[in-house]
C-alpha cells in the first residue's frame, strides 16, 4: 500500500498513536497527516483526549446506574422509544 486515506488514518489510529505500528505504515500515516491538514488536527486532539484521559481521577459508579448497566447488558431494559 503506498498512500493512506483519511479513513484508513482512523481505522489504524489507535495503533498509531499507542506506537503498535511498523515504521513502514507511521511513515506513511505521517505522510498523509502532511499532506491533510484535518487528519494532523484529528490526530492531535486524539493524543490531547487520551493525555487528558489518563490524568482522570477514578470515579466509583453509582449502584443504581451499575444495575440499569447490567440489565441492560443482559437485554433485560425495554426498548428506548
Amino acid at each position: 500500500m503506498d498512500e493512506i486515506d483519511c479513513r484508513r488514518l482512523g481505522e489504524l489510529l489507535c495503533d498509531f498513536v499507542s506506537g503498535e505500528l511498523g515504521d513502514d505504515m507511521v511513515g506513511l500515516l505521517e505522510a498523509h497527516m502532511a499532506a491533510c491538514p484535518p487528519c494532523e488536527v484529528h490526530v492531535q486532539t486524539y493524543r490531547l483526549t487520551v493525555t487528558m484521559t489518563r490524568r482522570l481521577r477514578p470515579v466509583r459508579v453509582p449502584n443504581d446506574v451499575m444495575c440499569r448497566l447490567r440489565e441492560a447488558l443482559r437485554g433485560e431494559l425495554p426498548d428506548a422509544p
